[in-house]
């Protein structure tokens, strides 16, 4: 009976332990950045940016407009009264890109309306939702990136969509993501670097993201200011009309 139960507790063991350890990882992070209790769902974020592309060059105005749970709209202006938009209203994903010759908004197809509506991570990300959204945590164990240990924790969607973060093991703030999708047909890997970390408010933000795809820069975005607690009407998020 004595020899049931030890092989039995080798069995579970594992899992328990891997539950503790990442239970103990939300928990650090949460604590890392200022508390769950300062980004509650329902809340409108505004986000003031510039973005650049992978080969440097000017750095154009963007705007990021979030709305938990699941509402997004990113507006980045191309030059002076041209503006590519993308959005997400829950449900539905749409654009507007000015240099097809129209400013009418046009629908995603379904990969591009999913990734459209996870813009929203940028702020609330699977960590934070701990598997509300649908997503499913595990603990990956530990690596390395550019010298620093970090913890990796993995969440999948039931579309077979993954994210990896990688947390930093001392300060607990993620210095970077890695999303594969597929896109049709194709499977799709990208990465996203987080740094300039600040505490603003009682919140620690990160203030560069920089985007790779398979080692190459594609894009650095430098934020200029969160704001939160906007008044945003939903109607931002929807398709508007053709004009």
């Amino acid at each position: 009976m004595n020899r049931f139960f030890f092989l039995l507790l080798l069995l579970v063991l594992p899992g328990i332990m891997q539950a503790q350890t990442l239970e103990s990882i939300l928990k650090g992070y949460h604590a890392a950045i200022g508390g769950l209790d300062k980004y509650p769902q329902q809340q409108a974020v505004i986000i003031k940016a510039q973005t650049q592309g992978g080969g440097g060059g000017q750095k154009r105005p963007m705007t990021f407009t979030l709305k938990a749970p699941k509402s997004s709209r990113m507006d980045l202006v191309i030059q002076a009264g041209l503006t590519y938009t993308m959005a997400y209203d829950g449900k539905q994903g749409w654009s507007i890109q000015p240099w097809t010759g129209s400013m009418d908004p046009q629908p995603m197809n379904a990969d591009d309306a999913r990734d459209a509506g996870r813009t929203i991570k940028l702020l609330w990300n699977d960590l934070m939702s701990s598997g509300n959204d649908g997503s499913s945590l595990t603990y990956e164990g530990k690596d390395e990136i550019e010298g620093s240990e970090v913890y990796k924790v993995k969440s999948r969607y039931a579309d077979g969509t993954e994210i990896i973060y990688f947390l930093d093991v001392d300060s607990y703030l993620i210095i970077k993501w890695t999303t594969r999708s597929m896109n049709s047909g194709v499977l799709d890997e990208s990465d996203m670097f987080l740094g300039e970390y600040q505490v603003i408010d009682g919140r620690t933000l990160p203030y560069v993201f920089e985007q790779k795809m398979n080692g190459e820069t594609m894009s650095s975005t430098y934020i200029k200011e969160y704001q939160f607690n906007a008044s945003v009407s939903d109607a931002l998020f929807s398709m508007p009309a053709k004009q």
